[in-house]
């Protein structure tokens, strides 16, 4: 086959999404060195001039084309590039002239927590979704929850719509960098991490009202925003709340080995990948019990309402004083963690392409 990715993602900050896209292209790099199933495809990553982030790749192609930037390049500029074969886009985006092609989208997110996003654009990405929906040979999503909710709220075919979950990547490989740890005075075991974007659908609001019913226990917040797509949320300064910004995978690490605990209390998610990699990095984990997370963490996390404070501030003070619970929520994530890779996601991906 002669197959193109969508490179956008290269010009981007990496988030879960593009964290996503980076792990599937990797994997696919390898199998076509390993799998005698796919050794023949000609594969070609096609990036805009603008890449900030680097990719190490062996079989595929990486071309710079074009001259726009963003969104233009992508509806303009990459389908023409893309038109002498198959299109795999990875980031919820894809040019809507292009027919020949396969796009994940990882959630409804705009549908279904509007207030979260500009309306621009949400408008933008529903017209997109709108024309995907007939464009695209099949959706991709990241959870069967997902799946649902793209059928409910723009009506995609639940035939055309492959789940292929998400998974723990490169970030296994990173030796721990514990100086964020000295940086910011941290105790090992004594803090309480959190790790996500400041938008309204994580639901950092119930972290800090934690934080005020729990004074002397100390929260770390890492993550970064993006002030252009989500709406300002004004952030409580308390004397127990450290933000620590966007941290590298080493640090991230690093935060997740020496943690008490991780909370993750997300209205919204169509995969919830941070739980996942603190249980991998036997960080016992505390999250909502909301949307796709109980199907992607099961048993091997406690879980809490997300906007009941008391059931976070109780489940907090069980994991530091019981450490029976503590030692078994360690292994049975570590368990349930080593499921999620992306090996298996990559092989449906391509197989998928084969098959139509």
């Amino acid at each position: 086959m002669n197959i193109y990715i969508n490179g956008r993602f290269l010009t981007q900050r990496l988030t879960g999404v593009q964290r996503y896209a980076m792990e599937i292209v990797q994997t696919i790099d390898r199998l076509l060195q390993e799998d005698n199933e796919y050794c023949n495809d000609k594969v070609t990553l096609l990036c805009p001039n603008n890449i900030c982030n680097n990719i190490s790749l062996n079989k595929i192609n990486i071309k710079k084309v074009g001259w726009l930037h963003g969104h233009l390049w992508e509806q303009l500029e990459l389908p023409f590039y893309a038109r002498k074969g198959v299109l795999l886009n990875l980031c919820n985006c894809a040019p809507i002239v292009k027919n020949n092609q396969f796009v994940t989208i990882h959630d409804a997110a705009i549908r279904a927590f509007p207030y979260s996003f500009s309306w621009l654009f949400r408008t933008w990405y529903c017209c997109m979704f709108y024309f995907l929906k007939y464009k695209s040979k099949n959706i991709f999503t990241v959870s069967d929850f997902s799946k649902n909710e793209l059928h409910k709220y723009f009506s995609f075919d639940l035939n055309k719509i492959i789940v292929t979950y998400s998974g723990i990547g490169e970030i296994d490989k990173c030796e721990p960098d514990y100086s964020i740890v000295k940086r910011y005075n941290l105790i090992r075991g004594k803090f309480v991490l959190a790790v996500s974007s400041i938008n309204p659908s994580k639901n950092f609001r119930t972290i800090l009202n934690v934080a005020q019913q729990m004074p002397n226990q100390m929260f770390v917040i890492a993550g970064g925003r993006n002030s252009k797509i989500f709406r300002s949320q004004v952030v409580s300064e308390l004397k127990n709340v450290k933000f620590v910004g966007y941290v590298s995978d080493a640090e991230l690490v690093a935060l997740y080995r020496t943690a008490l605990c991780f909370v993750f209390p997300s209205l919204y998610e169509g995969f919830g990948l941070p739980p996942i990699e603190a249980m991998h990095f036997g960080c016992p984990a505390i999250v909502s019990n909301a949307a796709s997370i109980p199907e992607v963490c099961r048993d091997a996390v406690l879980y809490c309402s997300p906007k009941i404070v008391s059931d976070w501030v109780e489940k907090i003070h069980l994991i530091s004083t019981d450490d029976v619970l503590k030692g078994n929520l360690k292994k049975r994530g570590k368990e349930i963690s080593d499921r999620y890779n992306f090996s298996a996601p990559a092989r449906r991906i391509l197989s998928q392409m084969h098959d139509k």
